[in-house]
């Protein structure tokens, strides 16, 4: 377990929130943008819930993007929970959520597993694309 930091990067003083579970994940670009040309909406359909392949953008290269952050994100979370793609954990059951600050929506098994571990959120503690790369944090915090 460790502290939250604040805005300035600093851990917050004793009673801040603590990290229950960190999950750390990189994904390649172009292995992305390779997928979705083999596979399509196919693979879409398997990672994402209805509502959140809606969310995606059209036009390239928005979309391959889009979906590797994503990915990252989803993976990052599993990570966090410390299940991977098991124990009734689905991908599906990880949602990125950008609509303000990018967060890890959390469903079904996810969000049961979080809860047992007493995570009140699955916190995007760093979501960035660098030389052909998105890197991904997810913390599970109380």
């Amino acid at each position: 377990m460790r502290d939250v930091p604040d805005g300035g990067g600093r851990a917050q003083p004793g009673g801040g929130q603590r990290v229950l579970g960190l999950g750390v994940d990189l994904v390649e670009l172009d292995r992305v943008e390779r997928a979705l040309a083999r596979w399509g909406r196919r693979i879409v359909e398997r990672l994402m819930a209805p509502p959140e392949a809606s969310r995606l953008p059209a036009g390239e290269p928005f979309r391959t993007r889009a979906f590797a952050e994503a990915i990252a994100v989803k993976e990052a979370a599993s990570k966090a929970l410390g299940t991977g793609w098991t124990r009734g954990v689905f991908w599906r059951h990880v949602e990125l959520d950008t609509t303000a600050a990018p967060r890890a929506a959390l469903h079904d098994g996810a969000a049961r597993r979080a809860a047992a571990m007493g995570a009140r959120e699955a916190r995007v503690a760093e979501l960035e694309v660098r030389d052909g790369l998105v890197i991904a944090e997810v913390w599970l915090v109380a």
